[in-house]
């Protein structure tokens, strides 16, 4: 199956009808025809009923032919048996289009994750929706809506049914009836907001309970957990967000309880009330004996309080729910198109520069990056150094179009960045950066990530220093990395890095940037890392990022970023005559370089 096409644009609750169909036509007919059909032959049972009952009452009193009871038990057993059977239909209808809506809806929701724009991911509200949206999302929500809708229709037939027969014995019957779905209704609409709110509260718990969970049960913390015995204080953080998120919804859900069942018990008073008016009625024979008291097992059996309620209730969260879902389908997205270095041509050198840019993250005050200029020429080697915090892997994602600059200009090649295409963009560039991904499928597809193959693949291997791990491997290149396959391997954090360096070696562009690639690197090996890729890249240009200096003497030029700015520009040897923060920087660290 295909998924789900979901264009941005305005959803409502009734596309819960559409998306059901589009998923599953046939089940989400049959859903929706066995519970209409349902309410539509509880009216006729009742009648049916009643009859019965007097036939019964006549036979055994006034020794009527018996040909009557049989007829009402022979139609009053097949509504029964059509019930059974629309149960069983019923559930499998519900099934089929669960996995349809598995194969077709979720998979069109995570494929729309997957294209949000990189900026949202680090943003607190973009994961909230996304808890919410895509939450059980074959399961919940979406699928709660259409039940609701159907369950409404069925809800209306069944009492437009029941009253049609009360109506004929008292006329004023449905006023009453109307007054109390009315009073349900209403209460039922504010109970169905106060939860969706409450929902949206407790979706900020939820993820932090999922990261705990991720912390306490996955293997990237399990040496250090076990280390410092840290499940225990894990487990009470987890427990004080789950009874914080559980509170938010206990709250929301009494205060819906107290409103339900107090509307219940002024439904019963209200329908005994009115068997009580029928009385007269009943003895008069205006109504039937088997009428009344068929009138009255029904309406006890189909509880129109709650079960209204309850319907409206949904439908009002539904509601929210698909504010939420506009909401998400309208996120801005990355470009859909390839990236031409998957073809395996490099991008054009390219004059990159940032003029008085100013920049800071969403949600805060401080600009990271605050009149910065520079710029890097084609075909020379950079460093930008600093301390930790000052914004150097900022200065990466605003020069690759990961963030917008708030201020000032970036140019590639005399172009505003705005300008290009994002794919177009993306081309330019090949970056490592420090908390590279690490991919549970085989070693080649680590490298040759995403039709990265122009390159010789040995040769890619080799400059990357991953020769040792290949002969080690049992399958080669084809061994899967890490734990995920069966038969993974686990490497040690160095050859993570090299293999990151080797996926950056394997595509082609025009400025290739290492963002401390080389943090679980001594610096005997960072050294030997760097000299390989500097023989690799040599003509193409390069910037080092890095707080780490001892790889940054080859660079040709060496840019110093402290309070959002460029504040000492030249080579090494120049900015050590200098005696300025490079100089010191350097200083502090000489003894770990010259020492190893």
């Amino acid at each position: 199956m295909k998924p789900l096409s979901l264009s941005p644009r305005r959803y409502t609750v009734f596309d819960s009808i559409g998306i059901a169909f589009r998923c599953a036509p046939i089940a989400a007919f049959f859903y929706g025809f066995f519970d209409l059909a349902a309410a539509a032959l509880l009216p006729l049972a009742t009648v049916v009923a009643a009859r019965l009952i007097d036939a019964v009452v006549n036979t055994a009193t006034a020794g009527a032919p018996v040909q009557e009871v049989s007829l009402q038990l022979a139609l009053l057993a097949g509504l029964t048996a059509f019930g059974w059977l629309k149960s069983s239909l019923h559930n499998i209808a519900d099934l089929r289009l669960v996995l349809a809506l598995r194969a077709r809806y979720r998979i069109a929701l995570t494929e729309k994750r997957t294209r949000l724009a990189y900026r949202l991911l680090e943003q607190s509200e973009t994961w909230d929706l996304i808890q919410r949206v895509a939450a059980n999302p074959e399961g919940g929500r979406l699928k709660a809506a259409y039940y609701h809708l159907v369950d409404m229709t069925a809800f209306i037939i069944k009492v437009a049914g029941l009253l049609l027969i009360l109506i004929s014995a008292v006329w004023w019957a449905p006023l009453v009836m109307a007054g109390v779905a009315g009073l349900a209704l209403f209460a039922g609409v504010r109970g169905g907001k106060t939860l969706y709110d409450a929902e949206r509260q407790a979706a900020e718990y939820d993820r932090r309970n999922d990261y705990l969970s991720e912390v306490m049960l996955g293997r990237e913390a399990a040496a250090e957990r076990t280390l410092f015995s840290a499940s225990g204080l894990l487990n009470e953080m987890w427990q004080r967000v789950f009874a914080a998120a559980l509170t938010v919804r206990l709250r929301a859900r009494i205060k819906w309880y107290i409103n339900a069942y107090s509307g219940n018990l002024t439904n019963l008073l209200i329908w005994f009330l009115l068997m009580l008016l029928l009385l007269p009625s009943l003895q008069t024979g205006a109504v039937s004996v088997g009428l009344f008291i068929a009138l009255t097992q029904a309406f006890m059996r189909f509880d129109i309080v709650w079960g209204f309620m309850d319907t409206v209730n949904g439908l009002a969260a539904d509601v929210e729910f698909f504010k939420d879902l506009t909401a998400f389908l309208a996120l801005p997205e990355e470009a859909s198109e390839k990236p031409s270095a998957a073809s395996g041509t490099p991008a054009a050198a390219a004059l990159i520069e940032l003029r008085d840019v100013r920049f800071r993250y969403p949600g805060t005050d401080r600009f990271i990056l605050d009149g910065l200029n520079l710029a890097l020429q084609p075909g020379k080697r950079y460093a930008l150094v600093g301390a930790n915090g000052c914004g150097k892997t900022t200065v990466t994602r605003l020069i690759t179009g990961l963030y917008p600059a708030e201020a000032g200009s970036i140019l590639i090649n005399g172009r505003e960045i705005g300008t290009y295409g994002e794919a177009e963009l993306r081309a330019f560039f090949s970056i490592v950066y420090q908390d590279f991904a690490r991919y549970g499928v085989s070693l080649r597809e680590n490298v040759f990530l995403g039709g990265n193959g122009a390159q010789n693949e040995q040769e890619v291997f080799e400059r990357a220093g991953l020769g040792p791990l290949l002969e080690r491997l049992p399958r080669g290149a084809d061994t899967p990395l890490g734990k995920i396959a069966p038969d993974g391997v686990d490497i040690s954090g160095g050859e993570w890095q090299r293999v990151a360096m080797a996926r950056s070696l394997a595509r082609p562009s025009a400025l290739r940037i290492l963002d401390e690639p080389t943090a679980a690197l001594d610096p005997l090996a960072e050294s030997e890392l760097y000299a390989n890729f500097e023989r690799l890249t040599e003509g193409t240009t390069t910037l080092l990022i890095t707080h780490r200096l001892g790889a940054t003497r080859t660079a040709d030029v060496i840019m110093v970023l402290d309070a959002g700015r460029i504040v000492e520009t030249g080579s090494h040897a120049e900015l050590m005559r200098a005696g300025g923060l490079y100089a010191r920087m350097y200083e502090s660290q000489r003894y770990w370089y010259e020492n190893n």
